[in-house]
């Protein structure tokens, strides 16, 4: 019986050290698996993050080929439009030069007719010369002294009074033209004095102050918000919203040419004007037409400063708004505050 049990006792231990053998067997090959798994998820790990790198490389590139891309284009534009000026220098240096010839042909032949007609004037007065020397002599005018210096008399008289009249005319229209120059003071003292203080007393969409000249950024937010990511777009269109505003203050830049409108000789913007070419090109018709905008405002409301001007502005109706539509705007709303206060 005993013999027995120690042969179950040495079988189990046989087996449990079997077991123990099996388990250390399985947790090193698990320990293997372990390590390669890590070796594993750290190649993985290293793979993504050069993956990501490669990416951010790829977008930097795209991003400089586009930037270089649109210097491409723009130098393109410059080059195009110095040739351009070139061609148009040269065809008015020929112009000028057939101008001058023309000009000289002319002086020539004025000169000409100059002496001519002074020889003419010449001999006309040695014959009236020697026509007043006859009379003299012939004493035709002898018996209408007396006739002809009434008649002069009357005749100095008549223009003494006239030369009155148009004095007081004189005295009267200068009087006028002061009385309207102080009217105007006021009126202007009276649109700088709503202009300051508009913006705390109305509150309506309607009537306003407008700053004239002042290019609109909208446009650039737009495109910029699609064209760049991030935060960079917010900061792309302040840059090129700001640097148009720059060009319109810019007085030697003249982007406008002269046409016949109703009868009137107005002056429009020159869609040739290679900067404006290059800005509808780069940024769309939406920012051309707010820089165009701009220009033609400083071109009617500020064309010697070419600054941003404050105005009362009607903007319901897109114009310049009169003193009239302001102070009844301002008694409209006045009334309506009344008419609040007393339901309450």
């Amino acid at each position: 019986m005993e013999n027995e049990i120690l042969e179950e006792l040495q079988r189990a231990r046989r087996l449990a050290m079997s077991l123990a053998k099996e388990v250390d067997v399985k947790n090193h090959r698990l320990w293997e698996m372990e390590r390669k798994c890590d070796e594993t998820l750290a190649t993985l790990g290293r793979m993504i993050a050069e993956k990501d790198r490669l990416h951010q490389a790829f977008a930097e590139e795209m991003r400089k080929m586009e930037f270089i891309g649109l210097q491409n284009e723009k130098l393109k534009l410059e080059l195009e439009c110095q040739m351009r000026n070139i061609h148009f220098m040269r065809l008015q240096n020929e112009k000028l030069k057939d101008d001058l010839l023309n000009q000289r042909q002319e002086l020539e032949q004025q000169a000409k007719e100059l002496e001519k007609h002074k020889a003419k004037v010449d001999l006309e007065k040695q014959n009236l010369l020697v026509e007043k020397e006859k009379l003299k002599a012939q004493n035709l005018f002898e018996g209408d002294d007396y006739s002809l210096n009434i008649q002069i008399d009357a005749l100095k008289e008549e223009l003494a009074e006239k030369a009155d009249d148009l004095n007081d005319m004189e005295n009267l229209n200068q009087t006028l033209i002061l009385r309207e120059h102080m009217s105007n003071v006021e009126l202007q003292d009276a649109r700088k004095e709503l202009i300051s203080v508009l913006p705390n007393v109305l509150d309506t969409t309607t009537i306003g102050v407008k700053r004239m000249g002042e290019v609109d950024q909208k446009p650039f937010q737009d495109v910029c918000s699609q064209r760049f990511s991030g935060e960079d777009w917010e900061v792309r269109s302040v840059e090129q919203s700001s640097l148009w505003q720059e060009n319109v203050k810019d007085p030697s830049w003249q982007p406008f040419r002269k046409m016949m409108k109703d009868g009137k000789l107005q002056e429009i913007i020159d869609e040739d004007d290679c900067k404006l070419k290059e800005l509808r090109h780069l940024w769309g018709e939406a920012a051309y037409d707010a820089v165009g905008n701009a220009l033609l405002e400083l071109n009617e409301y500020n064309p010697s400063g070419r600054y941003v001007v404050k105005e009362l502005w009607n903007f319901k109706e897109g114009r310049r708004a009169s003193l009239k539509e302001v102070i009844d705007c301002i008694i409209q709303q006045l009334k309506t505050l009344k008419s609040l206060k007393r339901r309450r």
